[in-house]
């Protein structure tokens, strides 16, 4: 291994000596994403190495580690172990800590010791000692240890570039001492043929003729069927987008009480289905605790059905945090946008870029059907995985099989993950 003496970029952290302390624990090193647990209880542990496996596999990208972890703890149960990861970022080292984990960098520590949610940062290159630790009884091993990739029992780590690293042991085994070589005796030179004389130097060769730039070639999709056109404005459709800002009109007046049966006003764009006002007249699933955009308490009130537009009645969160309002239908996949109902703009495509290739043209699709939002696998190859709240487990659906998502679950394609939120508590969650 070549000597470092500074960690400065993410070739560095990939490539230094990983000292594993002795303690209660689980720690993996998966090429540049670093996992500490403090349990060693399988169970408890899957999920959390789970979602390290999966940003590994997609590059190892720091940013994408602490926002899919973020995720996965606000859609938990709230009894996750304590643990640390770490992952590379642009110009640093990104880390998240929750529970009782404590990551020390120079003078720095980050720790969740006292904190209700987690804690994260990104400290910039370039660092010269990492410690991390979810046993305080933990010590360090002997130097002669060394993790280069794999999951081990470990209450700690430790990474100095101070002295120079030792060499990994399977590099001092690749490379044995030479036996010495017996010099060869000598043998008598036979005689020297006559030389024949120099033949004269050979022309110059002529400058070669310019040759024009070929021009750039398109590349070719997979198929025969060509690549449908972005159009730039599509973006804005995706753009993240608060619950709570789709209203910015003035208050109204509270909702009187109606006791015939009419509509709420309707232009068509929008499915209608049937739901209640809050008092500041903003239209709800009549399920339903609080109003998903002022969050009023809806539970004293009489809740009297009518007819209307369907506002949107969710999110759905990728792991790198992008959002997708959920007003239509979408298709989920590697390429849905070529699809001939996202063409016809009978619902929007959800593009899930895995470098696994383990995600079908169209993988599934989320279908609105009232106020619930229902998930079908479209009988993909290597099947779509879901993990319903307060639940370890992730199951996977039956080709061509259908769930309705209740807030907070969470879906794998790939190695990538979705979770599906609401800003309104529902009745059947009591």
């Amino acid at each position: 291994m070549t000597d470092t003496t500074s960690l400065d970029s993410a070739a560095a952290w990939t490539s230094v000596a990983f000292a594993p302390h002795a303690g209660s624990g689980t720690l993996a090193r998966l090429s540049g994403v670093v996992l500490l647990v403090g349990s060693t209880d399988p169970a408890a542990v899957a999920p959390l190495l789970d979602q390290a496996q999966m940003v590994s596999a997609n590059g190892g990208d720091g940013r994408q580690l602490v926002r899919g972890f973020a995720l996965q703890l606000s859609a938990g149960a709230g009894d996750e172990p304590a643990f640390a990861a770490l992952a590379p970022h642009g110009n640093g080292l990104a880390i998240i800590v929750s529970g009782d984990a404590t990551v020390t960098v120079g003078s720095e520590t980050i720790t969740g010791v006292g904190s209700l949610s987690w804690v994260e940062r990104l400290v910039p290159w370039p660092v010269d000692q990492v410690v991390a630790t979810v046993d305080p009884d933990g010590t360090p091993m002997s130097g002669l240890f060394d993790l280069r990739a794999g999951v081990i029992p470990a209450g700690g780590f430790s990474v100095s570039v101070e002295a120079t690293p030792a060499m990994a042991m399977s590099e001092i085994v690749a490379e044995p001492t030479p036996e010495p070589v017996p010099a060869p005796e000598p043998v008598p030179a036979p005689e020297a043929a006559p030389v024949p004389p120099a033949p004269e130097p050979p022309a110059p060769p002529a400058p070669p003729a310019p040759m024009e730039t070929p021009a750039p070639v398109d590349p070719s999709p997979t198929g025969d069927r060509p690549l449908p056109q972005v159009e730039p404005d599509v973006v804005a459709h995706f753009d993240s987008v608060k619950l709570s800002d789709l209203d910015d009109d003035d208050v109204p007046a509270p909702l009187p009480l109606v006791v015939d049966q009419r509509d709420v006003p309707s232009s068509g764009a929008v499915s209608e289905v049937r739901g209640v006002f809050c008092k500041n007249r903003h239209f709800n699933d009549p399920r339903v605790l609080f109003c998903a955009v002022c969050g009023i308490n809806m539970v004293h009130q009489t809740p009297v059905l009518v007819k209307g537009e369907r506002p949107p009645i969710g999110v759905i969160v990728l792991d790198d945090g992008a959002v997708f309002q959920l007003d239509t239908d979408y298709l989920l996949g590697r390429d849905p946008d070529a699809d001939d109902r996202v063409r016809q703009g009978e619902c929007r495509g959800i593009p899930i870029i895995d470098a696994s290739n383990m995600v079908s043209r169209v993988h599934a699709r989320l279908e609105l059907r009232g106020w619930d939002v229902t998930l079908i696998d479209n009988n993909s190859t290597n099947g779509t995985f879901v993990n319903s709240p307060k639940s370890v487990e992730w199951r996977r659906m039956a080709a061509g099989g259908e769930e309705v998502l209740t807030p907070g679950t969470r879906v794998r394609i790939g190695h990538r993950t979705l979770a599906f939120n609401t800003h309104g508590g529902s009745a059947q969650d009591i």
